[in-house]
């Protein structure tokens, strides 16, 4: 096992588990289309008129950042599928938790008064249709 971890972060959408990875290559290309990586919080604030696009494709690319060699990547249309305005606050949670557990190599950041931000659970965001 290597001491370095590779920065995935589980979620399940639909009964499915995907991971979540903001790569280089993710972080690159939400450059390109947000001015930057810390500008996540912009592109998901509600008077973003794009906020919708935005997440779907943010969240197709990280989807597909975070599939093993040889997996067929995710269409936005198909991502789009997995996002419903039942579960969108629980898809940009799951999105905010994966930018800090990838951008910190999987290890969870700890807080001020020594306990960790989020919990092992906390990580794994379950996400389905009801």
């Amino acid at each position: 096992m290597s001491a370095i971890k590779d920065g995935r972060m589980p979620v399940e959408l639909n009964g499915k588990t995907y991971y979540l990875l903001f790569s280089l290559n993710a972080l690159d290309e939400m450059q390109d289309r947000f001015g930057g990586y810390d500008k996540l919080d912009k592109a998901f604030d509600q008077s973003n008129p794009t906020m919708i696009k935005d997440l779907r494709w943010l969240l197709t690319l990280i989807i597909n950042e975070g599939m093993e060699e040889g997996e067929t990547p995710l269409t936005e249309q198909q991502a789009g599928k997995l996002i419903h305005i039942g579960n969108l606050p629980q898809i940009k949670d799951a999105i905010f938790s994966a930018f800090v557990y990838s951008t910190n190599g999987g290890e969870e950041k700890e807080a001020a008064d020594g306990e960790a931000d989020t919990t092992e659970e906390g990580n794994r965001v379950a996400v389905q249709d009801e």
